[in-house]
């Protein structure tokens, strides 16, 4: 990594240290900045959804329309 390199991380903060979920490749003691973006539970997968992740509660009532539909079908039995 170069001097005006920059490269993103996950990690979790423990009290002071931020435990990060691979290494970085730098030497221990390497002075380094640290910009922290909290996630909040479900980033991933609303990032995962592309544009239904903005769809609201429609897209909710819908799929559940769509669900209690296919449950509510009769099985019919094959000779």
């Amino acid at each position: 990594m170069t001097k005006a390199e920059t490269t993103t991380y996950h990690g979790v903060l423990r009290g002071k240290t931020i435990e990060l979920d691979q290494a970085p490749g730098l030497p221990d003691g390497q002075d380094v900045t640290v910009e922290i973006r909290l996630t909040c539970p479900g980033d991933g997968i609303r990032a995962s959804a592309g544009t239904w992740a903005d769809a609201g509660p429609e897209l909710d009532e819908r799929l559940q329309r769509m669900d209690d539909a296919r449950h509510s079908v009769r099985s019919v039995a094959l000779p």
